[in-house]
C-alpha cells in the first residue's frame, strides 16, 4: 500500500509535469521517452517507472518522502524549462532577446479583443470583462489574483 501511494504521488508529480510540457509544447506527450522497451506501446510498469525516476528527482534529500520545498523546487524548475523553451519558440531571429513582435506571437490582440467584445461595440462592459476574468480563472485553477 505505501509503495503504491508513492508510485501514485510519483505519478501525478512527475507525469503531471509531461502532460504540461506536452501542453506547453502545442503537441502530445512524449512516447518514445516513456516507452522504455521501444516496442510501440506503453505498460503501466513502464509509466510507473518514469514516475518513480521523477519523485526520486524531485527528494532531494533522498528520505522516501518529498517535502514542500523539494514539490516547490520541482516545480519551480519545470517552469523554468517551460519558460525557456517557450522563449527560445518565440525568439524567431534567435537574437537572444523578444521584440514586441515576437511577444505577440500567434494570437492577434485584436482578435482577441473582439472574442471578448460579446455584443461588438467595440468596447468591454463590467459583465464581457467579468467574463473574461472567470474564464481565465477556469483555465489557470482559480490562482490568479483577484485585484
Amino acid at each position: 500500500m505505501y509503495k503504491e501511494a508513492i508510485l501514485t504521488a510519483a505519478i501525478l508529480v512527475g507525469l503531471g509535469s509531461t502532460a504540461a510540457d506536452a501542453r506547453d509544447a502545442g503537441k502530445g506527450p512524449a512516447f518514445e521517452t516513456l516507452d522504455v522497451d521501444g516496442n510501440g506501446e506503453l505498460t503501466q510498469a513502464e509509466l510507473q517507472a518514469k514516475a518513480a525516476e521523477r519523485f526520486a528527482k524531485a527528494d532531494t534529500d533522498g528520505d522516501g518522502f518529498l517535502d514542500k520545498a523539494e514539490v516547490t523546487a520541482a516545480a519551480d524548475e519545470r517552469r523554468a524549462e517551460r519558460a525557456t523553451r517557450k522563449f527560445d519558440r518565440m525568439d524567431a531571429d534567435n537574437d537572444g532577446k523578444l521584440s514586441p513582435e515576437e511577444m505577440k506571437g500567434r494570437r492577434d490582440p485584436a482578435k482577441m479583443f473582439a472574442r471578448l467584445d460579446a455584443d461588438g461595440n467595440g468596447t468591454l462592459s463590467a459583465e464581457e470583462f467579468e467574463k473574461m476574468r472567470k474564464h481565465g480563472k477556469k483555465r489557470h485553477g482559480d490562482k490568479r489574483p483577484t485585484e
